[in-house]
């Protein structure tokens, strides 16, 4: 007969907060800024190929959201919100900004 599996150990390593990776990208923190990449990318992009239906634009909506959130950061800590709406809101406003269909 066989002994029972050992229990595992709780995992050690814990989930940066999103409002770290953001305090992170003041200080140009490339870890941080792939970090919120692999988090948000494909939400970023879904916003963005709904409202501009082309994959290659969409995917420049994307960059720009990105670059925006850079650009944006120390704003952002200065007021309540999360992470997800405020990438939403800027991956809305990159797409549509000059981006969207009528810009076609």
């Amino acid at each position: 007969m066989r002994p029972p599996p050992a229990e595992r150990p709780a995992a050690t390593h814990q989930r940066t907060p999103d409002r770290t990776l953001i305090e992170q990208l003041l200080v140009d923190d490339e870890h941080a800024y792939r970090e919120l990449l692999a988090r948000y990318r494909s939400m970023v992009y879904a916003i963005a190929y709904a409202v501009l239906v082309d994959p290659e634009r969409a995917e420049a909506a994307v960059e720009k959201t990105f670059r925006e959130a850079r650009r944006t950061a120390a704003a952002f800590l200065r007021a309540p919100g999360s992470v997800p709406k405020w990438l939403t809101d800027l991956a809305h406003d990159c797409s549509a900004n000059g981006h969207g269909p009528a810009a076609r």
